[in-house]
């Protein structure tokens, strides 16, 4: 492709299709968004029995959970969406699906630190082809009238995967909940993945790009790499990614930075360099609500990542003779009523408001992660694992309602034939700074205030008092978007309408 005129083939199926088949693909979409959650989850709950069971630090365990796992998943999300926004993405997505679950299985035979890490790195490879496709199949199913709501829909994966994590733990337990094979429950999950990806490219037709937004056919959100680097202003370029080049290779030099690191973050830096030449995608990055949404939900997601990765261990530190399997139980039935409730209601309540107040799509998260905050401060505040759970119901109302949002605005601001780019690059700020950042940094704390001379359970509980500062950030992110959000969607509205 040589100029943005040359227009992409399109498939045979509707531009709009019936009611019940969209729905039964975002039903699908929303199940594999489940397993993504469930694959991750599944880490965190398990934690106290992998750590004893491998020997781990906290800082390991956090490492685990977050950046082996997030720089791998974040990255790699962004050459796949490029893919996603050019080629079948039922093809890609089932891929992908069948690639992480095969990891997860081979979690189960992890023997050491390092098996354990390479195997969540294939887990966070297969997953980064996940979102992208999704959100923009989605965005071919659903106007920008009921996007919000479909997406919320989507995000229900979510607390439903979390919920699934726990009560498969539980259903795998034996017959001593404080005995528990971790491996099996790893493999059974895997295995399971799989089978989904065959009914997933067995299912789902991929649909029109665009077909909600207009009726003709699009031109290619992409131009040819000549005519790309013709039009660029390059020496700011060379100098800008130059430096990030040198820099990360220096901390390499100096030991700080690993060199399987120092290799990824070099791909990603020579990726961004050539993504910068192209316009769709440098239109996509100087939108400012999408900035201010993507690190909004990014700050509020670290909080909720280092919660969900230490919970269970924090539970049996607070009160070691209590039942695991009642405790993994109602963690379950807290993100399946509560979580559920607050992604459902809070991307329905925004579809309604924003139809005379598109701020709403700011307003109604601010005021969500504004209530999170004493919250998560007085979960680990209770001083009984009942008290710490009802709390924590409350908590996980308010930490759904942003969701369906934050997804919509990636999606609805973006070039049409960007979408599935949008979503990369905003799963890229939002998950190397909470899924990457919020268990390592949590981690790194409970090691820091255990080092301080505390007990573990007051060094966890400092530790979390520590990482719910990132609700603060998110509130301040999320009233920014009421600011520029009305300027930004009449733009976008009419670019992708003309």
């Amino acid at each position: 492709m040589n100029d943005e005129s040359v227009v992409t083939s399109v498939p045979d199926t509707p531009a709009k299709p019936k009611k019940g088949y969209r729905t039964l693909v975002l039903l699908l979409l929303t199940l594999v968004y489940g397993f993504n959650f469930i694959d991750r989850q599944i880490v965190g709950i398990l934690a106290p029995f992998i750590q004893a069971d491998l020997d781990l630090t906290n800082t390991q365990l956090g490492l685990l959970i977050g950046l082996a796992f997030a720089a791998f998943y974040t990255i790699l999300g962004i050459p796949l969406a490029f893919l996603a926004d050019r080629m079948n993405r039922v093809t890609l997505l089932s891929l992908a699906l069948a690639t992480w679950s095969g990891f997860t299985a081979l979690t189960g035979f992890a023997q050491n630190f390092m098996h354990i890490a390479l195997a969540r790195v294939g887990v966070g490879i297969g997953e980064a082809g996940g979102s992208p496709p999704s959100h923009s199949m989605i965005s071919d199913f659903y106007s920008k009238t009921e996007r919000a709501g479909a997406l919320g829909i989507y995000s229900l994966g979510i607390p439903l995967g979390i919920m699934s994590a726990y009560f498969l733990t539980a259903s795998l337990l034996g017959a001593d909940p404080n005995e528990v094979n971790w491996r099996r429950i790893f493999i059974i999950l895997g295995v399971t993945g799989v089978v989904l990806a065959f009914i997933v490219k067995l299912v789902i037709r991929e649909p029109r790009r665009g077909a909600m937004e207009s009726a003709n056919t699009l031109p290619s959100g992409y131009i040819g790499l000549k005519a790309s680097w013709d039009q660029a202003l390059l020496m700011p370029r060379f100098a800008i990614f130059g430096g990030f080049f040198a820099t990360l290779w220096l901390g390499f030099a100096f030991g700080i930075v690993p060199a399987i690191f120092a290799a990824l973050f070099s791909f990603f830096i020579l990726m961004m360099f050539v993504l910068s030449l192209q316009p769709g995608v440098m239109t996509i990055l100087k939108i400012k609500s999408w900035w201010w949404m993507a690190l909004g939900i990014a700050f509020a997601s670290f909080a909720s990542y280092a919660v969900s990765g230490f919970q269970t261990k924090y539970l049996r530190l607070l009160d070691p003779e209590f039942n695991f399997r009642t405790i993994i139980i109602w963690i379950g039935i807290i993100n399946g009523t509560f979580y559920v409730a607050g992604t459902y209601f809070g991307a329905k309540l925004v579809d309604w408001r924003s139809k005379t107040d598109i701020r709403a799509y700011g307003t109604i998260p601010a005021i969500s992660i504004l209530l999170a905050f004493p919250l998560a401060i007085a979960t680990f505040w209770a001083p009984t694992v009942v008290m710490h759970l009802v709390i924590g119901a409350a908590l996980q109302l308010c930490l759904g309602v942003y969701l369906g949002p934050s997804f919509a605005i990636a999606q609805t601001l973006a070039p049409i034939k960007l979408r599935a780019m949008s979503t990369a690059l905003f799963f890229f700020v939002l998950n190397m700074i909470a899924l990457g950042g919020g268990p390592t940094f949590a981690g790194a704390m409970i090691d820091v205030f255990l080092g301080a001379g505390n007990v573990e359970l007051e060094a966890t509980r400092l530790a979390m008092y520590v990482t719910f500062g990132a609700y603060i950030l998110a509130f301040i992110f999320y009233m920014l978007v009421r600011v520029t959000l009305p300027k930004d969607w009449a733009a976008s509205e009419a670019r992708n309408e003309s």
